[in-house]
């Protein structure tokens, strides 16, 4: 498995064994929820119907549909890494405006020490799905492990990718081969506005000038954290709601996820038709708030609702130099829907 590390002057390499990938300010630990859905992969597996339909997938500028019975185990701000009952089953690390060179640093990384590797052609059913993409395929081996890849790079837009998929000793056996046709077929990175996400239950679009920074999941809750200059902006995902709930309520439970003060006033609402609780620090036009705010203490708004078709808590908090615009925050707070 492989990461970009650092900035634009960063390079690809590979994560230790058993080591959660670390992208830029972001950091996964063994613990933080991964390790509990990499564990229950094999049940999960053996519940999905044999001809499932796939799941489409969104991270951070790549669109793709996976297989039903492969879950996201491992994220990166560019990375993402699926894996079946079996273990890894593919993997794809993006970088935009890499350039070739960008291509030619994940060609490299895929040629670490410890694996034997060569150069392969693809299989026909995947390059019909890379039309108009610079492509350099590869194939690993290990004592245990076997695969094929390829870093592309697509002269349009400037990325930079690479993808894999995994096998046994013997590398991807047909089914798993055609698996990685059908997510090829689907792959997608030119798409219009702000990159999309749709993953761990929770499909989001960001407003423009706000980028994707960190993001957290543990068992129970997902969060995206953006940053548009000195603005940001939170949304999170909390289930099940009525576990949550029947130990407080909605406002103590929106106070403890935003870090707001737990019996600080709150303010009840809606978000469409779901009911809504509302919490505000430092968002008065009086001196005292406007001077909290010019000594550097941001002026913060969140709303967290309660979807209770889908038994979940969906929430939007924002902070910034000046007051957040209510309205601004209900529309985006909208745009957090259940998958």
């Amino acid at each position: 498995m492989w990461q970009w590390i650092g900035s634009a002057r960063g390079r690809w390499s590979r994560p230790a064994v058993g080591e959660y990938t670390k992208q830029g300010s972001q950091v996964q630990t063994p613990g933080t929820g991964e390790l509990d859905i990499a564990a229950s992969l094999s049940h999960r597996r053996a519940m999905t119907p044999v001809n499932a339909p796939a799941t489409p997938t969104a991270w951070n500028g790549i669109r793709l549909d996976a297989p039903a019975d492969w879950r996201p185990t491992r994220l990166g701000l560019d990375y993402l890494l699926f894996e079946d009952g079996r273990g890894p089953a593919f993997e794809i690390k993006w970088r935009r405006n890499a350039g070739r060179r960008g291509m030619e640093a994940a060609f490299a990384a895929m040629t670490p020490k410890g694996r034997q590797a060569r150069s392969v052609a693809l299989p026909d059913a995947w390059t019909r799905h890379l039309a108009g993409l610079t492509i350099r395929p590869i194939a690993w081996t290990t004592d245990d492990h076997a695969g094929c890849g390829a870093a592309i790079f697509c002269p349009k837009c400037g990325l930079a990718a690479l993808f894999q998929g995994y096998g046994g000793p013997g590398g991807p056996g047909p089914d798993r081969m055609a698996e990685i046709a059908g997510v090829l077929a689907s792959l997608s990175h030119h798409e219009p506005g702000p990159p999309a996400f749709a993953l761990y239950g929770l499909s989001y679009a960001p407003p423009p000038g706000y980028v994707l920074s960190t993001f957290s999941f543990v068992p129970g809750r997902f969060g995206l954290h953006f940053a548009n200059g000195r603005r940001r902006l939170d949304i999170l995902r909390l289930a099940p709601a009525e576990v949550l709930l029947a130990r407080d309520d909605l406002a103590r439970v929106a106070a403890q996820a935003f870090g707001f003060d737990c019996d600080g006033p709150a303010t009840p609402g809606t978000v469409g038709q779901d009911p809504a609780v509302w919490l505000a620090e430092r968002q008065g036009r009086g001196w005292p708030d406007a001077a909290a705010r010019l000594l550097g203490r941001p002026a913060r708004l969140a709303v967290l609702r309660h979807d209770r078709a889908a038994g979940k808590l969906l929430g939007a908090g924002a902070s910034g130099p000046k007051p957040i615009d209510a309205g601004w925050l209900a529309e985006t707070a909208g745009q957090c829907v259940s998958l």
